[in-house]
């Protein structure tokens, strides 16, 4: 996403972009930036009014740590000094220009982490739900189901483990199941809890 640049600017950005999969965004409206995802900002302070200037700094400085993209701010006001730590400051175009494409591939492989991270992530709960609601499943099937070789689910399973799951193989089964039907991530542990301080009481 691009704001306040020039078309010449805008077409040294497009022309760095490091991979087909992304686009120049222009947004119509300031209150886009706040809106809409992306995974870069490139952004011309000059061309911002007061206003404009303050909202995306109140935006960013309300999301804290806890922004992704990353952000490009050209030339003055410089934004607050709680935020140069975080964003890329340069004086100028002319002072990004020469780097530009480095730093958007930079970005590209920080966004395939991600996008690495989150696929894991999701698998591993995809997983998990099949070991919950199929006690007994095979690495076969699991490994059938959601496309991926038998190693990369038992690596998942070895994850969902150190995360405290306690999920165990069955031998006579020769599949995966929850240890009791008890689940950290659902809960389980504290109905199991429940019913044996009742059985206390």
């Amino acid at each position: 996403m691009v704001y306040g640049l020039s078309p010449e600017e805008i077409q040294i950005v497009d022309n760095s972009i490091p991979s087909d999969k992304y686009e120049v965004y222009i947004p119509d409206v300031i209150q886009d930036i706040a809106a809409i995802s992306r995974d870069a900002l490139i952004i011309n302070s000059a061309a911002l009014k007061p206003p404009e200037r303050e909202l995306i700094v109140d935006c960013y400085t309300e999301l804290s740590d806890s922004f992704d993209e990353t952000v490009f701010w050209i030339g003055y006001p410089k934004p607050p000094s709680h935020l140069r730590a975080k964003f890329h400051c340069y004086d100028n175009f002319e002072q990004l220009s020469p780097v530009l494409s480095e730093k958007l591939i930079k970005v590209h492989q920080k966004v395939k982490k991600s996008n690495a991270f989150s696929k894991n992530l999701a698998d591993c709960l995809l997983i998990f739900s099949f070991i919950r609601s199929n006690p007994g499943i095979q690495t076969r099937e699991l490994s059938e189901k959601l496309e991926l070789p038998t190693r990369t689910i038992q690596r998942h399973i070895a994850a969902l483990q150190a995360t405290g799951e306690w999920i165990e193989y069955n031998t006579k089964k020769r599949g995966w199941q929850l240890q009791c039907g008890i689940s950290i991530l659902f809960g389980g542990h504290l109905d199991k809890a429940d019913e044996g301080g009742k059985e206390n009481d």
